[in-house]
């Protein structure tokens, strides 16, 4: 049973509506405007579907499909890793210029690290602020970028990989990579969710989910309370279950991914963080410490058709 919501949690049904519409039109080549909310007119917010946002749709289709890639596990882990651990699209272009498709046998940290280092002196973004952390790991390392490197030839070493193969549990999984350097609760959920979209483990994504603070923000804002993270646990489980329900409650069909694939947990998660974000111009009532949305939204063109994990069954 979930507590007794605020108008937040309606927003938050026909913002996941209205934000795939949008979503939808964009794929077919529809012309703006996409949508007659002002709110989302302005701003950007992230995909319905995890795996529909820009940097995911390039870790799938480059980093871990890529036809030209070894399929073997370890290979996989380590270019999901790599690719994650700095989240940019432009770092990985940086390395695979010099280096080809970036693999483990083979591996050369300091290579690695001068490369990114030079690319990041002539102005490249080799880091995306989504999911930036302060690495604090080898701080006996000047730059960044080498501590970053150093710890994912640290976690290899580890054999990481084995380990996620070989873990019982999407939970055990997760505490796999909860117990490095530099993860916390949140970027251990990320990045597991990315291996999941590999090959390499199949666990069911509705298993297990570590909420983000983004995600507890829209809770506050959606039930009027901070929950707890059992009742948090509660709360998304709610919304996977009773997503139609909720969306019918507000005079919303079903949300499915080409018709098929329903809102899972990591993304309901993400919901409460972008509806966080929507309701501070929509709701400022219930605004907390952040008042403003900072990303303004800047349409790059027609969106290329998508690409989605063979396991999934979609297209």
């Amino acid at each position: 049973m979930i507590p007794d919501p605020t108008i937040v949690f309606d927003t938050y049904w026909r913002f996941a509506a209205e934000r795939y519409r949008i979503y939808e039109k964009r794929l077919r080549g529809k012309p703006q405007p996409w949508t007659a909310d002002p709110i989302l007119s302005e701003y950007k917010f992230t995909n319905v579907f995890r795996a529909c946002d820009r940097v995911s749709q390039y870790l799938i289709r480059e980093v871990i499909y890529n036809p030209n890639a070894s399929t073997d596990a370890e290979e996989v882990v380590f270019r999901i890793l790599l690719f994650k651990l700095f989240n940019s699209i432009p770092a990985w272009e940086v390395l695979t210029a010099k280096f080809g498709i970036p693999a483990w046998k083979g591996f050369n940290e300091r290579a690695y690290a001068n490369e990114l280092g030079q690319a990041r002196g002539n102005g490249v973004k080799i880091w995306n602020p989504a999911y930036m952390q302060k690495p604090q790991y080898r701080e006996d390392l000047p730059a960044k970028h080498e501590r970053y490197l150093a710890l994912l030839k640290y976690m290899m070493d580890d054999r990481v990989g084995q380990k996620l193969v070989a873990a019982k549990s999407y939970r055990q999984a997760y505490g796999i990579l909860r117990g490095y350097p530099l993860y916390g609760d949140f970027l251990a959920m990320q990045h597991l969710t990315d291996i999941n979209y590999s090959e390499v483990i199949d666990f069911g994504e509705d298993d297990f989910i570590v909420p983000g603070p983004g995600c507890y923000e829209g809770m506050e804002k959606c039930f009027g309370f901070r929950p707890t993270p059992e009742q948090a646990r509660i709360i998304l489980e709610d919304f996977v279950t009773n997503q139609d329900d909720h969306l019918k409650d507000v005079g919303e069909q079903p949300i499915r991914l080409q018709g098929k694939r329903k809102l899972h947990a990591i993304d309901c998660q993400n919901l409460f963080c972008e509806v966080g974000k929507y309701a501070r111009e929509a709701h400022p009532e219930f605004n907390l410490k952040r008042t403003e949305i900072k990303q303004k939204l800047k349409p790059a063109g027609p969106l290329p058709p998508p690409f989605f994990p063979a396991k999934w069954g979609l297209k």
